[in-house]
């Protein structure tokens, strides 16, 4: 069977692949073009259509797209039965926003990651960026591979606290991302029940973060998600620590290798 740290992380990896649905640049040749009010660009197939949305298939999985978030829907060249199944397109707005200048695509996933840990320091090479690491603390290099969405995941060795970063390209502002985060994490963890809110700082970048609950894997999990941008990299840390009588602590503890994380120069 496999280890309890293996199964939640590959629960972290789920819930970070899930932006991926919605985030990477990486699209169908031909399909048709969604510009979203909160300036989001997806590229799919319409394959389902809904009362209220449609789903839409990605490179990267199924996308279900609410009709009242569509600003506009810009149909591949002769796609006319979908134009006409998709009815009228959205009334644009007295001033029409411009459509999103393209991007560059982003750059190809390193060949390997490369991490270690100094006494009670980790530090990610690869993603330049080092924090704390508690004494008791282990890291877990082998389930951080390139090209995924997680970056780097530590925690306890008996896997009652958890630690993990993802990074991901994101074309959007950092609400969106929030926003898609949520439903992942709904979709993720059984009886997930959000307790708050807030804005906050990530290595003096602004961040949003939130604490949950919920249950996976037969344990009861506290959690917090924080997310922040640089530039256009999106880094999302996922802490979560199992019930119990230490969960304040571990909580606090988990805090404290947060407020340490700070980028290495370039």
């Amino acid at each position: 069977m496999r280890r309890l740290s293996e199964k939640l992380f590959l629960v972290g990896q789920t819930l970070l692949s899930a932006l991926l649905v919605t985030g990477l640049l990486a699209f169908p040749a031909a399909a048709e073009e969604f510009y979203l009010k909160d300036g989001t660009r997806l590229v799919g197939k319409i394959v389902a259509y809904e009362k209220d949305s449609f789903r839409v298939e990605t490179s990267f999985g199924i996308a279900i797209i609410y009709k009242d978030r569509i600003e506009r829907i810009v149909f591949e060249p002769g796609s006319k039965e979908a134009a006409a199944k998709a009815g009228p397109a959205p009334a644009s707005p007295p001033a029409a926003k411009p459509a999103p200048k393209e991007t560059a695509p982003p750059p190809p996933p390193p060949v390997r990651i490369v991490e270690y840990v100094s006494g009670t320091r980790y530090v990610n090479e690869t993603f330049r960026f080092q924090m704390f690491k508690p004494p008791t603390w282990r890291s877990y290099p082998q389930l951080v591979r390139p090209g995924g969405p997680l970056v780097a995941a530590l925690g306890t060795p008996d896997e009652t606290t958890l630690m993990l970063v993802g990074r991901e390209n994101f074309n959007g502002d950092l609400t969106g991302y929030a926003r898609l985060a949520e439903n992942a994490l709904q979709r993720t963890y059984a009886d997930y029940r959000k307790q708050n809110e807030r804005r906050t700082t990530v290595a003096g970048l602004p961040a949003f973060e939130r604490d949950f609950t919920g249950e996976a894997e037969g344990r009861f999990w506290t959690g917090t998600a924080l997310y922040f941008a640089r530039g256009r990299d999106y880094f999302t840390i996922l802490s979560l620590t199992a019930a119990g009588d230490t969960t304040n602590f571990q909580q606090t503890l988990l805090r404290k290798v947060v407020d340490t994380l700070e980028f290495l120069p370039e």
